[in-house]
């Protein structure tokens, strides 16, 4: 009886180990982590979404720290991608996928969103 106990206990730790290992893999980077790796050839997180060319808002509806707000939490991870690469309707795919990972969230997600759409292909 001992045996058969033992036994199931091991595979009971394997099966829970297991499982373990299967939910450390949905849980999303760290942002700030892979900023503080030093990973070269990245430049520092942008000020502005000027010093990484990135366009300026225009016209009487623009939203001058959205850009800032894009450039600064995509550069926590890559180099930001310059709104044209996508059109607008490919863009809320990508904020919805890396946004939560960047830290875009509620109106400060809809305000970086609108600004990419405003800028796309």
């Amino acid at each position: 009886m001992n045996l058969l106990s033992g036994r199931l206990c091991a595979a009971l730790l394997v099966l829970l180990g297991g499982l373990l290992a299967a939910c450390a893999w949905s849980v999303p980077a760290d942002p700030g982590q892979n900023a503080r790796r030093g990973r070269t050839g990245v430049s520092e997180p942008a000020a502005t979404g000027e010093s990484v060319g990135l366009p300026t808002p225009a016209g009487p509806d623009a939203d001058p720290a959205a850009g800032s707000i894009y450039a600064s939490r995509c550069a926590q991870c890559h180099e930001p991608i310059h709104p044209a690469t996508y059109s607008a309707a490919e863009w809320p795919a990508y904020v919805d996928r890396y946004g939560p990972r960047a830290g875009l969230f509620g109106s400060e997600r809809a305000r970086v969103l609108s600004w990419l759409q405003a800028h796309g292909r």
